[in-house]
């Protein structure tokens, strides 16, 4: 009997991811010019979101879905802070034409990009537009009544382009002493100053506490030399990470193979290069393939692998249970070889 039990027992259903978020419609209240490059606007919604996570949105139905991450603490007027970016969509829509009166749709919240309930110290690195979830965490702290110190380094290319440096000073003043704020500019006239790079971030972290948790935001690049000076600084330190890679159709060695989309009863194959994205293939294949902030944060485009491999970032929100399901997700995703895929439920 044991033999047929197990040989007939059903096979344990796929994990299942919680139901998406519906699409809200919020209105614009009030749009305020930050830099020359950013605006932040507030509207007239409400939503149940923790400091630090982000949201969907898009101006039309005709334009892609986009993240921004809320840039006050939860309880306040809801504010999301956008800055342009070269031939982003979306953002310049957003920064050059956004008024008071127009209605965005939006999904979530997304994101775990979220600090520990608590901790000892932390350190926070922000790259331009990347300090934006850093405002929400930071004013959430303030509310609490500052209960462990904590360390930003804040980079941007010139001194006009700070977002928000204003309530960053109001922040630090209203700690006493347990938010430390330094400022690097490409621009400066004398240290500290950027750009980042490896001998910047070794001297900024020698003179670093051990943190319990450090937070980063911003440009990949930045993100990457940041990762690797925070963990020879502190190794096996906790990293949170948020980043602003959208899917992308960079290769690597130009190794070409084959990805199999199973989909509707048919099989569509296309080609993708290695180190390339399988969301962005696939759109060059003029394959239509749900996706939603495309920076692995929120699991609209999970697919099922059905045969061969997509390797996907750690940090993608997938949980164990759906890796080990064979569940990946394309706008992170890389292959290495041929491969078979169908959308995930």
């Amino acid at each position: 009997m044991g033999f047929l039990s197990s040989l007939f027992k059903k096979k344990a259903p796929a994990p299942a991811r919680p139901a998406p978020p519906p699409t809200l419609a919020w209105k614009v209240t009030t749009v305020t010019k930050e830099t020359p490059s950013t605006i932040s606007f507030e509207v007239d919604g409400t939503m149940d979101f923790k400091a630090g996570q982000f949201v969907l949105l898009r101006p039309t139905a005709a334009m892609p879905w986009r993240a921004y991450s809320f840039s006050r603490a939860p309880g306040n007027a809801l504010r999301l802070t956008v800055k342009k970016v070269k031939d982003g969509q979306v953002s310049t829509h957003l920064t050059e034409k956004l008024a008071p009166g127009d209605v965005l749709e939006v999904k979530g919240p997304y994101g775990h990009f979220i600090l520990p309930a608590t901790f000892t110290r932390a350190l926070f690195i922000a790259g331009g537009s990347g300090i934006t979830p850093f405002l929400s965490i930071l004013q959430e702290q303030e509310k609490k009544g500052w209960p462990s110190p904590i360390c930003l380094l804040d980079f941007n290319r010139t001194g006009v382009e700070q977002i928000l440096k204003a309530e960053l000073d109001a922040l630090v003043a209203s700690s006493g002493g347990k938010l430390e704020v330094i400022h690097l500019l490409d621009d400066a006239a004398a240290a500290p100053k950027g750009p980042p790079s490896k001998d910047v971030f070794g001297a900024l972290l020698a003179s670093q506490q051990q943190p319990d948790v450090v937070g980063m935001c911003g440009p990949e690049p930045m993100m990457d030399m940041a990762r690797a000076a925070t963990l020879a600084r502190f190794p096996g330190v906790p990293i949170l990470e948020e980043k602003f890679t959208m899917s992308h159709d960079e290769g690597g060695s130009g190794a070409v193979v084959t990805v199999e989309l199973v989909q509707g009863g048919k099989s569509q194959p296309f080609p993708v290069k290695d180190g390339e994205h399988v969301l962005a293939a696939a759109r060059k294949a003029g394959l239509n393939l749900s996706a939603g902030c495309e920076m692995g944060a929120c699991g609209v485009c999970r697919v099922k692998v059905l045969s061969g491999e997509i390797h996907i970032p750690d940090d993608a929100c997938l949980s164990d249970g759906e890796k080990a399901d064979g569940y990946a997700l394309v706008c992170v995703g890389t292959v290495k070889g041929a491969c078979r895929i169908e959308p995930a439920p």
